[in-house]
């Protein structure tokens, strides 16, 4: 009896250390999240969640700069903290916001969604009115002086806003260049203009918020740059084996694919199941929730209604935001119209590896980076119609693995090409096998990027801010940086050498000339 008194007492205290040790090793977290898309929201949800499941305390500043997602909650850890800030300035954006970037499906402008909105900030009030709304509640961010900043950064290149890593333009296309094997001098002259601009509008932005944060706090506040460069770790959405293949410093951590778990339940609901069964083969086709289907102009609508019509065969569901009673009286049966749609479960048994549903034959995306994850874990082919940002950039980086197919959003309007460009993705089983080991291969990538990251955040929480990760790079100037200088020395010294060269020739062959005039 005095054993098992013994035991139970010794297993109490034994319990009793382990809490103690999970207590004392859980970090605080502050994870900052302006709410601009339904993607934006769920990938930090999805980081707060990860920090918070390994027994952090994780709170969340939600800044809301779209109030549709207001009262979207989508961390599922009820540890987490959430702390939301609405603008009474948003009434404006808000009151738009259903249709604020429309003009986004017909204009040759946009090649960034925030330089796009700069650029046309003259011809639309709104677009002004959110820019700097945008600007000014991010800029609460830079007044933050914690012990370590991690900052996460949802575009595919960090050169973009950032010259840590000294890249070259040919390892990552412009947003309208071509890449590989068909790029041309053209394309390579594009590159060149189109990148630096690119990189000067984010540098634009970032100035704007530093500016405003500083009149907002006397001035009390680190400029961008140096958070950038001295933050222990910068995390993109990217994937090493998805994305561009780039030299990066050691900081810069790619966890791209992280949101992405395998369901726990892998039946759709009743509904879609019937509508999976309704033919052999069926289409998903999803704009995004920032751009939305029923704002594409009328040609568009024409275009793919025509298309439903030539492939009678085959189920399309169409998210498309609002009733429509003209629309609907014009498409064929085989065309179903919902204002949202479960696309992780659509794609759910994709997602949980070589269990595909045979039925969804194609995904048609616009191609923002988290529908990009989401078709390419799930080892389905897709037709990338990208319409504004890093959407462009995004199809190409997908369809260089040969499991998708860029087609151009103004050959919406052609029914035509559009039926041929599905029906060529749907039977050229390449597309099929190549989709399948994307899928394979992220399957088994080495490194789980949930695990990535947070071995990184931990170690950052821990650690702190490591100037051996700095390139000193960051410092020079122009000249240096390109190493200008150098080179002037190097070319000085061949020149030199060249000149002492040739004095040495031209007096040589004099005094051979003079030896042999006094012979003669």
């Amino acid at each position: 009896m005095s054993r098992l008194l013994f035991l139970q007492r010794s297993m109490r205290v034994l319990f009793l250390s382990l809490v103690l040790f999970e207590l004392t090793d859980a970090h605080n977290f502050l994870l900052v999240s302006p709410v601009f898309g339904y993607s934006h929201l769920k990938f930090m949800s999805k980081v707060g969640d990860t920090l918070a499941n390994a027994g952090h305390n994780v709170t969340i500043l939600q800044i809301y700069n779209y109030e549709h997602f207001g009262k979207i909650r989508m961390t599922k850890n009820k540890n987490i903290e959430l702390v939301d800030y609405h603008d009474e300035r948003n009434a404006e954006i808000n009151e738009n916001s259903a249709s604020a970037f429309k003009f986004m499906w017909d204009t040759e402008i946009i090649n960034n969604p925030i330089t796009g909105a700069l650029a046309t900030s003259s011809k639309s009030s709104w677009i002004k009115n959110y820019t700097n709304g945008f600007c000014q509640r991010i800029s609460m961010g830079l007044s933050l002086k914690l012990l370590t900043f991690v900052v996460y950064i949802l575009i595919i290149s960090i050169r973009k806003i950032n010259n840590t890593c000294s890249l070259s333009y040919h390892h990552v296309p412009a947003m309208r260049t071509k890449f590989g094997k068909e790029q041309t001098v053209t394309d390579r002259v594009g590159d060149i203009i189109a990148l630096p601009c690119l990189e000067m509008a984010f540098s634009k932005l970032f100035d704007k918020q530093y500016n405003q944060a500083t009149n907002l706090l006397k001035g009390d506040v680190r400029h961008w740059k140096e958070i950038l460069q001295t933050a222990t770790f910068y995390f993109s959405n990217g994937n090493d084996y998805i994305s561009f293949p780039t030299p990066f410093v050691p900081k810069h951590i790619r966890i791209g694919g992280f949101t992405i778990d395998p369901p726990k339940n892998l039946k759709l609901d009743d509904d879609y199941e019937k509508i999976l069964g309704l033919r052999k083969s069926t289409v998903l086709i999803s704009f995004g929730t920032v751009i939305q289907s029923a704002d594409m102009p009328d040609s568009f609508k024409d275009g793919i209604i025509k298309m439903f019509h030539n492939l009678p065969d085959i189920t399309f569901i169409w998210k498309y935001e609002v009733d429509d009673e003209s629309l609907s009286k014009r498409l064929s049966k085989n065309a179903i119209l919902r204002k949202w749609v479960p696309q992780p479960a659509l794609l759910g048994k994709s997602l949980h590896f070589r269990l595909s549903d045979p039925r969804l034959k194609l995904f048609i995306t616009h191609g923002g980076l988290g529908s990009t994850l989401e078709v390419a874990y799930s080892g389905k082919p897709a037709l990338m119609i990208p319409v504004f940002g890093d959407q462009l950039l995004n199809a190409k980086m997908l369809s260089r693995h040969g499991g998708a197919q860029v087609y151009d959003k103004y050959d919406l309007a052609d029914g035509e090409k559009l039926t041929e460009a599905i029906r060529e993705v749907i039977e050229n089983d390449d597309f099929n096998k190549n989709s399948n080991l994307i899928a394979d291969l992220l399957k088994n990538q080495p490194i789980d990027p949930k695990a990535n990251l947070l071995r990184h955040v931990e170690f950052s929480a821990k650690f702190g801010r490591i100037s051996a990760l700095e390139p000193y790079n960051v410092h020079y100037n122009f000249i240096q940086y390109y190493m200008l200088d150098a080179y002037a020395v190097l070319v000085l010294i061949v020149l030199v050498i060249v000149y002492f060269v040739h004095i040495m020739v031209r007096f040589i062959y004099g005094q051979v000339f003079r030896s042999k005039s006094k012979k003669d």
